[in-house]
């Protein structure tokens, strides 16, 4: 199954539905609804003011983009979740960090999904088979239950 829209609704005025600079960019951009300056080696949660509507069979992942200076807290977004999309942003640097209203802070990729049902083994039939390079039982061998 392919999708051709993605549904987004804006749950705030200053919000700013999710773009792409170039139709076949693989994200989405996400934008800040809020001003704020993150202390040095400290995060804060982001809101986007935005919902979006993620079909079965796939999730939303929220990454980073490419020329931010910061650190994201991994985002999944399930196709059931209804609130808004939210960004854990942590500042790396020494010193504080400027985050604008309006400022693409991240980037939502939308990828198909499996959703196998979860079984338990017990580790000797989890590592039963060789490895591709030729290993043997690894943690079998090494943590005895």
């Amino acid at each position: 199954m392919t999708i051709n829209e993605l549904r987004f609704a804006k749950l705030s005025r200053d919000a700013k539905i999710p773009t792409r600079k170039n139709p076949d960019d693989a994200g989405f951009d996400l934008y800040s609804i809020e001003e704020v300056n993150i202390a040095p080696h400290n995060y804060h949660i982001i809101g986007t003011g935005i919902s979006v509507d993620i079909p079965k069979s796939y999730v939303g992942l929220v990454l980073p983009k490419s020329r931010n200076n910061f650190l994201l807290g991994g985002g999944v977004v399930d196709s059931g979740y209804q609130g808004e999309v939210l960004i854990k942003v942590f500042n790396i640097l020494s010193e504080y960090l400027k985050i604008s209203s309006g400022q693409a802070v991240a980037q939502l990729l939308v990828v198909p999904i499996e959703t196998p049902t979860a079984i338990e083994v017990s580790i000797q039939d989890l590592y039963k088979e060789k490895s591709p390079r030729g290993e043997t039982g690894g943690i079998a061998e090494q943590k005895k239950l």
